[in-house]
């Protein structure tokens, strides 16, 4: 057959219907041949709400079924003498239809595909979902991991490590090959070291006050350690 479906799909089809339904009336065609239709129901009470339930459960239906047959519907503004449609009547608006896709058909431009806009809802809302647990996740780490205060923040900060064993070095006078870094301080000394700091910083000391030290020359280094 060589027409085929402009619509595919239950979202599209009822999207379709409520654009352009205008009257209550409607009929369902199958095809014969590529131009001669065969009525396959109709809807031809005044109450539009009734009819347009009657079309989304059929094609729930048809869809239930996998019926992969090729549909034109038909919106009628006016019936027959007989209160009916047939095919005298002028129709204001058609479309063919497919409530089931035909496996491995090629995508048509235009058509919306069944569930195409809950699919793609979907995608966004988890897309979405996961973006805002991440944050939250990100959040949660910073808040829960507490910054490290005292002695045990200093000692992990590379970037001080050098400068606190120097001065402390000179306080306590530690050689300078001694105070090259943490793990070349003999184990005694700086078990020390980390005691009196720990104690000094307990007591007010802070890293500018340490810095100051060790900026000094050795000679008003030395002074100040006489005066202790």
């Amino acid at each position: 057959m060589s027409a085929k479906a402009q619509i595919v799909g239950i979202d599209g089809i009822m999207d379709w219907y409520d654009q352009h339904c205008t009257s209550p009336y409607y009929a369902v065609y199958t095809y014969l041949a590529p131009t001669k239709l065969e009525k396959h129901f109709q809807y031809t009470k005044p109450d539009q709400d009734e009819g347009r339930m009657l079309l989304e459960n059929t094609l729930q239906a048809m869809y239930m079924q996998n019926d992969e047959t090729l549909y034109c519907i038909k919106l009628y503004d006016t019936l027959n003498k007989k209160g009916s449609i047939d095919s005298n009547l002028d129709n204001y608006a058609s479309v063919r239809i497919r409530a089931v896709d035909l496996p491995h058909a090629q995508p048509i431009a235009g058509v919306e595909r069944s569930n195409y806009k809950l699919e793609n809802a979907l995608a966004r809302m988890m897309e979405t979902q996961n973006l805002i647990l991440s944050r939250l996740s990100e959040e949660n780490i910073e808040e829960e991991k507490e910054p490290e205060s005292g002695i045990a923040g200093i000692l992990n900060n590379p970037h001080m490590q050098t400068l606190l064993m120097a001065g402390v070095s000179k306080l306590l006078g530690i050689s300078g090959t001694q105070a090259a870094g943490i793990a070349g301080v003999d184990e005694t000394y700086e078990n020390e070291a980390i005691l009196i700091l720990n104690n000094l910083m307990q007591k007010g000391v802070t890293i500018e006050h340490l810095k100051k030290l060790d900026q000094m020359s050795n000679a008003k280094l030395q002074s100040l350690l006489l005066m202790l």
